[in-house]
């Protein structure tokens, strides 16, 4: 065999085993972040865990149905279902911002670090939120 063609192989070859190697790197990848998507049963709220049984028919509804939104590590619950309707329509930063601030009191200050964002970034996209929010549930009224 020709060095030409031991050279190809080699080549051919690294290039495989970098491929297989990429690949199952992403999948570790892929595999990590559902991972910190999913919750433990323990972590859910009763209204979260009475949602989930209800759907097979089980146990009824709460008396208060809620949306769950989760944000840094936090369920914040939602029971006005216009609001929460609303809430999902805004773009995922917004809406983090808009929970943090209304649902949990922190201040701009805080929000900032925890969105890596500048203090003034959060103010102005709160109040776009707030905005936007408003004409949401206006529209849907």
């Amino acid at each position: 065999m020709s060095r030409f063609k031991k050279f190809n192989e080699m080549l051919f070859e690294s290039y495989c085993k970098k491929s297989v190697s990429n690949a199952a790197k992403k999948e570790r990848q892929k595999k990590a972040a559902r991972g910190l998507m999913e919750q433990s049963l323990s972590e859910l709220t009763d209204a979260a865990l009475y949602g989930v049984v209800a759907k097979s028919g089980e146990v009824e509804q709460p008396e208060e149905p809620c949306q769950i939104f989760y944000v840094q590590e936090m369920n914040i619950p939602v029971y006005e279902p216009e609001l929460s309707k609303a809430l999902s329509y805004l773009m995922p930063k917004d809406r983090e911002i808009i929970l943090l601030y209304y649902f949990k009191g922190l201040k701009d200050a805080k929000i900032a670090p925890l969105a890596s964002m500048s203090i003034s970034t959060v103010s102005r996209r709160r109040r776009a939120a707030t905005k936007r929010l408003r004409e949401l549930i206006e529209n849907t009224s």
